[in-house]
Formats: C-alpha cells, sequence, structure tokens
C-alpha cells in the first residue's frame, strides 16, 4: 500500500504541475501579443468612475428606465472599448529604418512603417515614440490589412554608436479612459556623427614632396590639352572632341595634363592632459565637431582630404564613401591620456587640432 500513496502522491503533483501550465502558456501568449504592455487611466476614466455610480444610484431610487438604459449604454461603452484598444494592439506590427546620415544635435527622421493584421478593424490616431528619447508621431490611419509610414523625428544628444530602444506604440480610442501601450524592442544600431558647428579658418597639414608624390587623390582633371588620340575603353567621355569626332567620323578624346593638388590632411591629436577630467572631455567633444565640419566643407567644394587621428592616418580622397569613412571614424574616436597615442613625427610640427592645457 506505501508504494501506491507514493504514487498517488506522484501523480496529483504531476496533475498540479500540468493545471499551472495553462496559466503561464496564457501569459507567454499575452507576452507575444502585447511586449512591454502597460495600462495608464487618463482623467476620462476618473470621471466615469465618479459618474456612473451616481447614474447607477438614481436609477435604483427612482425606477427611470431611461438612467437604467443609460447606465447600461455606458457600462457597455468602457468594455466595448477596451476590447477595441486590444483588439487594435493585438493586431498592429511595427517596424524602423533609420536615414543613410545622423548627426549629434540635428533632427534625426527614422521611418516607421505600423501593419494593421486585423481584417476587419482599421487602427486609428496611434501615438508612436522612442523609450527615453524625445519625438513622436502620429498614424491617422491604418488601414485594414495595410501599412502606413510615417515620420518619428527625435535628437541624440551625443556622437557615437546608439542601441536603437524599443518603440512604444499608444492608443487611446475609442474612448479614451486608458492609454493602452506596447513596446516593441529593435536590434539595429545607429552611428551618430558628430555635432555640425560653424567652421572659421581650416587647419590643414601637408606631408613632404615624397610623400606627397604618393599620397592617392593628389591631382585634379581638367589641365591643358596634350594631345588628342583616338578613344579607348575606360576614357571619360567628358573628354570627347566633338568636333575631330564629327570630321574623323569615330571618337576622339582630349589627352589632358592633369593639375596637381597638395594633398592635405586634418590631424586630430587625441590625447588629454588630464583624461579623466570633465571639462576637457566636453571641449574635446567641441574639437571633434569642428574636425568633422572641417572635413565636411572641404570635401563640399571638391578638395581632397585625409584624416589623422593619433597613430593611424586615412589618406586623401573625396566622395561619398570617403565622406562617410572619415565621419565614422570621428563619431568611434575616444580620448586617450598623454603619451597613449602620439601623433607621426611627419606632422608632429605642422598644423594639429590639439586640446592644450588651459593657462
Amino acid at each position: 500500500m506505501q508504494p501506491r500513496r507514493r504514487e498517488g502522491r506522484g501523480q496529483g503533483s504531476e496533475g498540479r504541475g500540468q493545471g499551472n501550465e495553462a496559466p503561464l502558456h496564457a501569459a507567454s501568449r499575452f507576452g507575444a501579443r502585447f511586449p512591454g504592455f502597460s495600462l495608464r487611466p487618463t482623467a476620462a476614466f476618473w470621471v466615469f468612475m465618479a459618474v456612473v455610480p451616481l447614474v447607477g444610484v438614481a436609477a435604483l431610487n427612482t425606477g427611470n428606465n431611461a438612467l437604467y438604459l443609460l447606465l447600461a449604454l455606458t457600462l457597455g461603452s468602457f468594455v466595448s472599448s477596451g476590447a477595441f484598444s486590444r483588439h487594435t494592439l493585438s493586431r498592429l506590427r511595427v517596424g524602423l529604418s533609420t536615414p543613410r546620415e545622423a548627426f549629434a544635435g540635428a533632427v534625426v527622421p527614422l521611418q516607421l512603417t505600423l501593419s494593421n493584421g486585423s481584417r476587419w478593424v482599421p487602427a486609428g490616431f496611434i501615438v508612436c515614440r522612442l523609450v527615453g528619447m524625445p519625438g513622436r508621431a502620429v498614424a491617422a490611419r491604418v488601414p485594414v490589412g495595410g501599412k502606413t509610414v510615417v515620420t518619428l523625428p527625435t535628437v541624440f544628444a551625443r556622437r557615437g554608436r546608439y542601441r536603437l530602444p524599443p518603440v512604444q506604440i499608444e492608443v487611446r480610442l475609442p474612448l479614451g479612459f486608458f492609454v493602452k501601450s506596447v513596446r516593441w524592442p529593435q536590434d539595429d544600431d545607429l552611428l551618430v556623427y558628430p555635432r555640425r558647428v560653424h567652421v572659421g579658418v581650416v587647419r590643414r597639414a601637408g606631408l613632404d614632396r615624397r610623400q606627397e608624390a604618393s599620397a592617392p587623390g593628389r591631382s585634379r582633371r581638367g589641365g591643358d590639352v596634350e594631345q588628342l588620340r583616338e578613344f579607348r575603353p575606360g576614357d571619360d567621355r567628358r573628354d570627347i572632341h566633338w568636333k575631330q569626332t564629327a570630321r574623323q567620323q569615330r571618337l576622339i578624346v582630349m589627352e589632358r595634363r592633369e593639375r596637381s593638388v597638395p594633398s592635405s590632411f586634418l590631424v586630430l591629436d587625441r590625447q588629454l592632459p588630464r583624461r579623466e577630467d570633465a571639462e576637457q572631455l566636453e571641449r574635446f567633444e567641441d574639437l571633434v565637431s569642428e574636425v568633422a565640419s572641417s572635413a565636411l566643407e572641404q570635401l563640399r567644394h571638391g578638395e581632397p582630404v585625409g584624416l589623422i587621428i593619433g597613430g593611424s592616418v586615412t589618406p586623401p580622397g573625396a566622395g561619398t564613401l570617403h565622406v562617410r569613412k572619415l565621419l565614422e571614424r570621428l563619431a568611434l574616436v575616444q580620448a586617450v591620456g598623454p603619451g597613449e597615442d602620439p601623433l607621426p613625427p611627419l606632422v608632429a610640427g605642422g598644423p594639429v587640432y590639439r586640446l592644450a592645457e588651459a593657462g
């Protein structure tokens, strides 16, 4: 008999375990439909809670059928409002896309794509925001089974790589008794470039003649014409000599002598006299912003520019990809202490963006 009692207790505990699986499974399903769910009552809810008991008492005391009807409609609208908003939240899906460029201190337009999976109820006046970030966007209507794209403007205070916070979507309709919201976690990172500032005189550093001759980006198209010759694959079509082409009935191009353009570098010394000084770190951020803005200004005029940060050298270049390369380096640069990352000897005495000790 003793083994049977132990077996019975085992079955009973197993039965209790199976009984607890249903609430846990329901909770997981709720969490999947409503990630980061929160519920906050509004002023309309407190007005509703104060008015409904008064209507109920008046209906009981007077036996007025109109008051009973009003009470039933009020309670029914409360229940239907909750069911409608929950249905809306459970069918909404959010996608976030980031812009190709984002600068610290400037408005960054993020694109939100709201998808409504409901087959019969459109979603309306959905408020979207990034948790802990400024700015919000409102989607006036998300059609049944359709999508709506809205722009969410926000601002990143500092440069660097950001892990994007969750997107919170809020629903108030139809009666606005509660603000129901869910949070959709994001897996994307965003690299924020340094703040753009006004640039005065750009401090350029050059190289000696031997290094100048081998530096990329040292010549510019548009020099004197040396000779005319037949077009070859890879030639620039802007160099076609149209009069000779029409005369000889074949493509003739002008071969030019390229003009030498001195290569220039922006040199940032990331060594601080006092690495842990908060004031010097803030001044270093201003210095990084000045270097980034100087690079943009120079590249906007078509002038090749390189970047030297400590002992790391980026050769001069131009174009969109080169601009991004420089900005990415400046977005991620960190200050170091004295002697930790000295500049190359060839630019140690040139014009350098350096944070000097305040005297």
